[in-house]
């Protein structure tokens, strides 16, 4: 037929394809695992599942009754396996981040409605044990909470670095743009002395996270206007996929604009410049 892709092959197929399973409510991350099946995070089904990829058969690891998702780019997003997991060294660790409703934290500050689902919605990354006889994850840790929540642009790629240190990207929150086109973009705002004493972490827009597996900030990481947060590298407008490379270099693709779309080796304390700089 016109126009697929094998109109476009003119000698021997390199690949063929099948559907492997059907179900999976917004499958988001897809991990390949130790025990050589896939572990997917269901979006908005509020699910990490795994994947046999020799049969499609499906296990349901745990289902997050907390994973609230409004919208589009929020629900049950990130995850990262310990690399200790199934090895025998009593680190069964399964790291995932979602967007959660807590009314305690007063409101997200640009959200004026107080009827609007993303009035208390907020972002934590949680540290599950995987329990091997029962395939199911247990035990649940936050690790970190309180992080701001948006209607666009939350990013949510989580990996476990060869550093061991847990890596995070948050989004710009799609402000400056259709329905939030009168909310000031904070990709460029660092984080106060005053803010991070208090946990305070909505200037955590439009960046990079390095963080302890405990949820601290390691001592090595950047000091930024003077002040030593989480905060990686800054001026993101929506990261969507990290990665690294074998020599440890962390790369990042970032969604710009209808256009301008990045590939980015994140140094510590970077500025990868949105939204004064795009592409």
């Amino acid at each position: 037929a016109q126009d697929t892709p094998d109109a476009a092959v003119t000698g021997t197929k390199q690949f063929d394809q099948k559907v492997l399973t059907t179900g999976l409510d917004g499958p988001w991350e897809i991990t390949w695992g130790p025990d050589n099946w896939l572990w997917v995070t269901e979006r908005t089904g509020g699910k990490i599942t795994r994947v046999n990829p020799e049969d499609g058969t499906k296990q349901v690891a745990v289902t997050i009754d907390e994973v609230s998702a409004p919208g589009g780019q929020d629900g049950l997003l990130g995850l990262a396996l310990d690399p200790g997991l199934l090895k025998g060294s009593g680190k069964d660790y399964v790291y995932t981040s979602y967007t959660y409703v807590d009314k305690s934290l007063g409101g997200i500050p640009w959200v004026t409605d107080p009827t609007s689902p993303y009035h208390d919605l907020w972002v934590k990354i949680v540290r599950y044990t995987y329990d091997e006889a029962s395939g199911t994850l247990k035990d649940p840790v936050d690790i970190i909470s309180g992080m701001p929540a948006k209607n666009d642009h939350n990013s949510g790629r989580l990996k476990y670095g060869p550093d061991d240190k847990l890596y995070y990207t948050i989004g710009d929150g799609g402000k400056g743009q259709l329905g939030n086109w009168c909310i000031p973009i904070e990709a460029q705002r660092l984080p106060t002395a005053e803010e991070i004493g208090a946990k305070n972490w909505i200037a955590y827009q439009g960046k990079t996270l390095r963080l302890n597996l405990d949820g601290s900030i390691p001592d090595d990481n950047p000091e930024l206007d003077g002040v030593k947060s989480h905060v990686w590298t800054y001026g993101h407008r929506n990261s969507q996929g990290i990665d690294f490379g074998p020599d440890g270099s962390l790369y990042a693709s970032e969604q710009g604009p209808k256009t301008d779309d990045e590939v980015n080796l994140l140094v510590a304390g970077g500025n990868y410049g949105w939204p004064r700089v795009a592409g």
